[in-house]
């Protein structure tokens, strides 16, 4: 039995002012998408074919189109520092984030994407201490830039019951 649990990581949900639809340029180019921050919303491919069935508010709904509007605006739309830190992870966005309690009952938070073999694993360095991310190559079962996190071997035993990936 797994002790990941996937979670509904909430951003807190756009009011009326939000709801208006914001042409963006593709970062690739060539592309123009349609992103709508109230009703959560995005044309580009990403966002119809992998995320749109998501709920609302939950955090593997957002692309990078709509995580960039967010990270765009002076508010802060984050509830806790853990949503805080995943969602302005460079290597996000994340398709799937899963939750498990950690070696000292702070929790902690997986971020996986379809297009990386790369796990972003969220973790405090210590009691009271900022949550930090570490990259792991499952498949070749390492770290990155050898930095690894605290309870290390804990973690690498837990990593075997994430659905997907054990």
């Amino acid at each position: 039995m797994s002790v990941w649990k996937p979670a509904l990581v909430n951003i807190s949900p756009f009011g009326d002012e939000y709801n208006r639809d914001v042409i963006v340029e593709s970062r690739t180019g060539g592309g123009r998408y349609t992103v709508n921050l109230y009703y959560y919303t995005c044309t580009c491919p990403d966002f119809i074919e992998r995320r749109a069935e998501r709920p609302v508010g939950d955090l593997g709904r957002s692309c990078k189109h709509l995580r960039d509007m967010v990270l765009s605006l002076d508010s802060d739309a984050f509830g806790d520092e853990l949503t805080r830190v995943i969602f302005k992870s460079p290597h996000g966005p994340y398709e799937r984030i899963w939750f498990a309690p950690g070696p000292d009952g702070e929790i902690l938070a997986l971020g996986m994407r379809h297009d990386k073999s790369w796990l972003s694993l969220f973790i405090r360095g210590g009691s009271g201490e900022p949550y930090t991310r570490y990259g792991y190559h499952s498949g070749e079962e390492r770290w990155a830039y050898d930095s690894r996190p605290p309870e290390a071997e804990y973690i690498l035993e837990m990593l075997n019951s994430v659905p997907g990936i054990g």
